[in-house]
């Protein structure tokens, strides 16, 4: 981006450059590879280089590491173009200057030598002398040291200034000399924004738990870096210094601290312009709770959970008191306080002292129960908050939802989603970092228990087995049966290509904004699309039907959509993108790996090989009788397939939809959503036909809506270079955000807490608890590439119409980070100490539409 900026004349003359800049993802340099697209810009300009010109393929090699398929499919011919660009408006000046740049490098010769070797090294397949991620940091930070010389912004824009926290402290790190020298270059001028730029006080819970008062320090930090005056800010702690003695020793009617602080006051103005809104509400109250209707309804568990808790501390030897707000804010507190002082200071009394350790029954509000979770039993409502969390987070039967309802369905939606209408995402801030964690796991154990314990109680007792909630993921029930299975040498899932092919026929057959301009109804829809459908069967039937063969053929189901396109474009879908997805990268769900990818392949092929047998010739196709149902799963087809939706909403690319429907397709595969199918609409009697009810609810939750209304808001967020691109970048967006990977928690239990005060291994494996309906985002210890990656992946799948529905996080969710795409509700879990925070969701969010309406009413895309 500086390279463009620098050499684009009218970027450089003809506006104001702004730069906005966020503490989490600014100045951000991981130890890791870095991002696809950061690679491919360096390759971009390295292979210009003299000292690389006889070592391209090897440098490709090398900077493509494990993004093979982002890299051939875009990444690297988007930023060649980027750069060759460049080169061609400059007239050859662009690359000539980015090249001397990096030869003036101070550190340019050593990084060249390391490289050179390093790919040598690679190519020959000997001993590594440095590692690939410490070869590619070297050469990210002489880049982005680059880059930052070559901006030149006239104004730069620092929003929640105070999380810079490397721009507060002399910190002489990689990140902090980056942001220095970016921030003091030029005749650069800087406007820091912040509600709150230091924090207002430190709770008693937090002094309790960190035995630190830190917000007093952290408000002269602050004022030290604004004022950057060693003489101002002597005198500034000088006058603050005076007004905190004055305060302490306050006496009834001493007006002179009202002097005292008009002059603390003034000091700090010298560093800080405020400005006030309060003033234009009428009641000066800037908290709206017009919409909490119900107070929480405590339990008496509530109250025995903290005093159990508070028994358990008494106890011990400890210093610390049990902060009320904790047993407020978290069920099960000795499962969930990882990390916790308290915790910590408990085991160590009782490893002294196993034998003065109470019995579970004594506890049994503090642990979460391996027993009851396995059963999938309803646990014990010990939490208010979570208790009211739940309510809100499972309304209108939510947990059968797989995706957000979208905000303009096309026409009235069915089965699960019948009552779905205002459905929202959830985001939670909480103090403590127990409370994500917590909500991760019980609030995705809930959805589980009511959709997967739901059908488990339903079964007998001797047909129970691998039902258990801890049962082995790749057999956990219920099984996945959307699979291209081979028995006996007998393919059994041809009809599963219902899903993933995308028929351009069926596609032209429903236009979605032509039918909502029309106000039709699904009744409407589906009776123009059965009678289209039954002219093109009747020519199919005619052509390829057995008028003597009077047995159900299911063949109908599949091989009717590729005989309406055409054999040519059913056979030039299989060669060139069905073949190809099967060499694709693994599966996106941890349970679907783990059935080797050897016999996944074998059991495709060979169904591929039947269809091609099919395809090859035509004229031996004869077609017994039709399906009953076959008229009715086309139109479900035509209105919920996957790949034809997809099809229809992203450039009608056979590719883009195939690849993107198997994503689809395998998180149909999880047991969750195999029991959401069944609980929605019965179990098939046969098991191959579970595909069909699969459609249906595709079809009921208006998947078309739903899928047209998330690309659109990609297309936003992306912001294309050219047209050209756009429908490509948009559907590797969405495969990155919907191939997230269940997480799990580890909760501790009393058994294994009594097994390590008396002894036993201290790394006991706990309570593993899935998270997918509900996660948390907190700090993560280190700056490496798989955390920031991890964050990035569960901030883009909040941010899409898929699982997770609810994100628990810390302050960390409020460093300029949008999650707001599909959540319109906010829960404080606890009252926020800075007041500022409360209730940001109204200042941010609004709805986005896949649509916009036009002056004479009628609705676009």
């Amino acid at each position: 981006m500086a390279t463009e900026q620098e050499n684009d004349p009218q970027i450089k003359e003809g506006f104001i450059q702004l730069i906005p800049l966020t503490p989490e993802t600014s100045f951000r340099m991981t130890t890791g590879g870095g991002s696809v697209q950061e690679r491919a810009l360096m390759y971009a300009i390295l292979r210009r280089m003299p000292d690389f010109k006889g070592h391209v393929t090897s440098l490709e090699k090398f900077m493509i590491m494990d993004a093979v398929k982002a890299w051939d499919g875009w990444a690297k011919w988007n930023f060649e173009n980027r750069v060759a660009e460049c080169e061609k408006m400059t007239k050859g000046v662009y690359p000539q200057n980015v090249i001397e740049k990096i030869l003036n490098y101070q550190e340019y010769e050593s990084i060249r030598d390391m490289l050179l070797n390093h790919l040598h090294e690679r190519r020959y397949n000997k001993q590594l002398t440095y590692s690939n991620y410490y070869v590619m940091n070297k050469l990210r930070v002489m880049f982005a040291r680059i880059s930052v010389s070559m901006l030149e912004p006239d104004l730069v824009i620092m929003d929640e200034f105070q999380r810079f926290k490397f721009l507060l402290s002399s910190d002489d790190s990689e990140l902090g000399i980056l942001a220095h020298s970016f921030l003091s270059g030029h005749d650069t001028r800087v406007l820091l924004l912040s509600a709150t730029p230091y924090k207002l006080y430190s709770t008693l819970e937090e002094i309790d738990e960190n035995q630190l008062d830190e917000h007093y320090a952290e408000f002269f930090q602050v004022m030290n870096f604004l004022f950057d005056d060693e003489v101002k800010d002597i005198k500034f702690k000088e006058v603050w210094k005076n007004y905190s003695h004055a305060l302490s020793e306050l006496k009834a009617g001493d007006s002179a601290i009202i002097r005292m602080k008009e002059l603390a006051e003034n000091a700090m103005y010298q560093g800080v312009s405020r400005t006030e809104r309060i003033s234009v509400m009428d009641s000066g109250d800037y908290t709206d709770d017009s919409s909490v209707k119900h107070h929480l309804q405590i339990d008496e568990n509530d109250i025995n959970s903290y005093i159990q808790m508070s028994r358990l501390l008494s106890k011990t030897d400890s210093n610390h008191s049990l902060p009320v707000d904790y047993a407020k804010s978290c069920p099960y507190l000795m499962s969930f306080m990882k990390k916790y002082k308290i915790k910590e200071q408990i085991e160590k009394y009782y490893i002294k002292h196993p034998d003065e350790f109470g019995s579970e029954r004594e506890q049994c509000l503090l642990w979460l129960n391996r027993n009851k979770i396995n059963k999938y039993d309803e646990l014990p409502k010990t939490n208010a908050r979570l208790e009211a969390l739940k309510e809100k987070a499972f309304t209108g039967g939510a947990e059968k939802y797989l995706w957000i309802p979208p905000s303009l369905p096309y026409y009235e939606m069915q089965g699960a989603y019948k009552n779905s209408k205002g459905f929202s995402k959830i985001l939670v801030f909480s103090a403590w970092e127990m409370v994500p964690r917590m909500i991760g796991a019980l609030v995705s154990y809930e959805a589980e228990r009511l959709t997967v314990g739901k059908l488990v109680h339903q079964i007998k007792n001797q047909d129970k087995k691998n039902t258990g909630y801890f049962a082995d993921g790749s057999r956990r029930y219920p099984v996945a049966r959307l699979r291209f299975n081979v028995s006996n040498g007998e393919v059994r899932g041809m009809s599963l290509f219902a899903l993933l092919y995308p028929s351009k026929t069926l596609s032209d057959m429903y236009l979605p904004i032509e039918s909502l301009n029309n106000h039709e109804s699904l009744e409407v829809i589906e009776k123009s699309v059965r009678l289209k459908l039954k002219e093109k069967l009747a020519i199919i039937e005619e052509k390829y039907g057995d008028s003597g063969n009077n047995k159900e053929d299911a063949r109908w189901y599949y091989l009717a959509p590729m005989l309406m396109d055409g054999v040519i474009y059913a056979k030039h879908w299989i060669e060139d993108i069905v073949w190809e997805m099967n060499t694709d990268e693994e599966d996106t769900t941890s349970e679907v790996r783990s059935s080797s990818k050897d016999k996944r392949n074998k059991g495709f092929i060979a169904h591929i090989d039947k269809l091609r047998s099919y395809l090859d010739a035509p004229e031996e196709i004869h077609l017994g009788r039709k399906p009953e149902d076959l008229l009715e799963t086309l139109v479900n087809m035509v209105l919920g397939s996957p790949a034809i939706c997809i099809y229809r909403s992203n450039g009608r690319s056979t590719a883009r939809a195939t690849s993107l429907a198997k994503v689809f397709v395998n998180n149909f595969n999880l047991p969750e959503s195999t029991a959401i199918i069944d609980l929605a609409y019965g179990r098939c009697r046969d098991d191959n036909s579970h595909w069909q009810n699969v459609l249906k609810y595709c079809k009921d939750g208006c998947f078309q809506a739903m899928i047209d209304e998330y690309i659109h808001m990609l297309k936003e967020t992306a912001g294309f270079q050219s047209d050209g691109n756009q429908y490509q970048i948009v559907h590797d967006m969405m495969m990155d955000s919907l191939k997230i990977h269940t997480a799990t928690y580890i909760a501790d239990t009393y058994p294994d807490f009594k097994k390590r005060i008396n002894g036993a291994d201290r790394k006991s494996d706990g309570c593993r608890i899935r998270s997918s309906y509900a996660v948390g985002f907190t700090k993560d210890a280190g700056d490496n590439s798989k955390v920031v990656m991890r964050k990035e992946n569960i901030r883009n799948a909040f941010n899409s119409p898929m699982r997770p529905f609810v994100l628990a996080t810390t302050s960390i969710g409020q460093e300029g980070l949008d999650f707001h795409n599909y959540c319109r509700v906010i829960m404080h879990w606890n009252l926020p100490s800075n007041p500022i925070d409360v209730g940001r969701i109204l200042r941010t969010f609004k709805i986005k539409k896949n649509v916009e309406v036009t002056d004479n009413g009628k609705i676009i895309i």
